[in-house]
């Protein structure tokens, strides 16, 4: 897309027909020349159509007053935090007395949801405006610490799987030191996060995500519908049910995209013949789930789950809320295992990964990475990694890469010149002291071992499910899995007189779907189509009890 096309994307006029329409739900407010219709930082900012006059867009994140964009009329400010509900990242000021149309986030949702062609010109704006605000010399929230930290890649995840803007400043080069005198900060302060004129050394998740305004007060009255995951399972349910007019909540422990949100490219995804990235994906289904309604809180995890006397569902978070559902969807999802190595846990976030973005591969530039793995993770890791770092090998312990990955996929790894593929192999030893600098790797036919320097390790191989929050009552499988549906209609568990709804659990109202559920084939499309059927089973339930 041409930079005169996006401009045309991000910045439409709207037609005297339309912003009637839009002008009947909003209030006229005039504002005289310098006042501020938005200031950065503003929590629930409303969306302004502008009847007269001109209204600057201004970014001062980088220590300097820069104007960004003008809106005369029919041009509208707003973004998606319209959506979120997150602070402004920037401000708005009138240039000349001018006169706008006032309209709060949850009028802005009847405005996309009763006006279709309005909904998708003002979706397509949003996006592109952050994409080009993004592309710009605007920094936003600023990271500045070490690229092999395990507290800094934590940090930079989170803000990856919530789309936060960020710049990250890493301390070894010469911006970042200079980052952190304008902070008044040291080298042992950092991890340092700076956002909404704040400063915050050494900050947990939690803390930062108040600042940001990504976690949340969970309201007291009940949700129909309370999903535990937002991965592609999740985030299908919660676009499903929230445009059905059932109440529902999300919550999940790092953000939107679960473990498909770490993939590079998913390319075997019906509707997307040019593959999309897993991070891409689930931006696309969290809008859409919050243009119909649906709650979102993170970094949040349950820590149990219980009835009461009436047959809700009470969910005991780790911030000490309790969320109350009569309907809930465990769709947690599952975690690669670790190689019971010295070293590997504690250079968890310093060399060892398991996933592949932008964040990670910052870290492998200009040097080699190892994938530990044969699976559809583990290849797409390998095609985006080979942009990015000087060598990718891959170590597998079979004889053949094509026993577990698509066959397309394996095609392409197997021709590319910058990927080489190792059989027969395992890790034996990982080095280093503060990051990885070296693996051991054992030949498992000969014996023979060798030692790679390397700087990222990136780990696929066989999946833990997610289920230790669930009550003892969810039967699973013997790999841990749970069992649903036709599985656990005559579980001596299943005491109810009716049929278990096709994702029910052997607990009443609780539904599991995605790569947690037993059976499934632990693709991305399956996870949708689990999370779909499940808001059928919601419907099934809530008409029953």
């Amino acid at each position: 897309m041409t930079y005169q096309n996006a401009e045309e994307i991000a910045f439409p006029k709207l037609s005297d027909e339309v912003m009637h329409q839009v002008g009947e739900l909003g209030t006229l407010e005039t504002f005289e020349n310098g006042k501020s219709l938005i200031e950065i930082g503003q929590k629930e900012y409303p969306f302004c159509l502008i009847v007269s006059g001109e209204v600057a867009i201004i970014d001062t994140t980088t220590g300097q007053t820069r104007e960004v964009v003008t809106h005369g009329p029919g041009g509208f400010i707003g973004d998606v935090d319209i959506l979120t509900g997150r602070p402004a990242v920037i401000s708005a000021i009138a240039k000349c007395k001018t006169q706008a149309y006032i309209i709060n986030a949850t009028k802005v949702r009847r405005l996309l949801n009763e006006i279709p062609d309005l909904s998708e010109l003002l979706l397509e704006a949003f996006q592109m405006r952050r994409r080009m605000l993004e592309a710009s010399e605007f920094l936003g929230t600023r990271v500045i610490g070490t690229a092999q930290s395990k507290e800094t890649a934590k940090i930079r995840e989170f803000f990856y799987k919530n789309h936060v803007p960020h710049t990250f400043f890493d301390v070894a080069e010469e911006e970042g030191h200079q980052q952190l005198c304008q902070l008044d900060a040291t080298i042992e302060d950092v991890p340092v996060v700076a956002c909404s004129g704040h400063v915050a050394k050494k900050p947990s998740i939690i803390k930062i995500a108040e600042c940001l305004g990504i976690s949340r007060e969970v309201e007291t009255t009940p949700y129909d519908f309370v999903i535990v995951g937002a991965g592609p399972a999740g985030l299908a349910a919660a676009v499903y049910a929230a445009s059905e007019g059932i109440k529902t909540l999300v919550i999940d422990s790092i953000g939107p995209g679960g473990q498909a949100g770490g993939s590079s490219k998913i390319e075997n995804f019906i509707g997307f013949p040019s593959g999309l990235s897993g991070a891409e994906l689930a931006n696309r289904g969290y809008l859409q789930a919050l243009k119909f309604g649906a709650q979102f809180t993170s970094p949040v995890s349950v820590k149990t789950i219980r009835q009461d006397e009436n047959g809700d569902h009470l969910l005991d978070l780790c911030t000490g809320q309790t969320a109350r559902a009569k309907c809930v969807l465990a769709a947690t999802g599952v975690t690669y295992r670790q190689l019971d190595l010295e070293g590997c846990r504690r250079l968890e976030g310093a060399g060892v990964y398991y996933a592949a973005t932008s964040v990670e591969a910052r870290v492998c530039r200009d040097s080699t990475a190892i994938i530990v793995g044969s699976g559809n993770s583990a290849g797409q890791a390998a095609m985006f990694l080979a942009d990015h770092a000087s060598h990718v090998k891959m170590l597998i312990r079979g004889d053949e890469l094509g026993k577990g990955m698509s066959s397309y996929l394996c095609n392409r790894i197997l021709k590319h010149k910058g990927i080489e593929v190792i059989p027969d192999t395992e890790i034996s030893g990982i080095n280093g002291d503060q990051y990885v600098e070296s693996v051991l790797v054992r030949n498992n036919k000969t014996e023979a071992e060798d030692q790679l320097d390397c700087t990222g390790v990136f780990i696929f191989i066989g999946a833990r499910p997610h289920t230790d929050w669930l009550p003892e009552s969810v039967r699973r499988d013997e790999k841990g899995f749970v069992l649903t549906g036709s599985a656990i209609h005559n579980d001596e568990f299943w005491t109810q007189d009716r049929t278990p709804c096709d994702l029910e659990t052997t607990c009443p109202g609780i539904l599991a779907a995605g790569d947690v559920r037993s059976g499934t084939t632990k693709r991305c499309g399956f996870a949708v189509g689990d999370g779909s059927l499940a808001v059928t089973c919601v419907h099934r339930y809530l008409n029953q009890i």
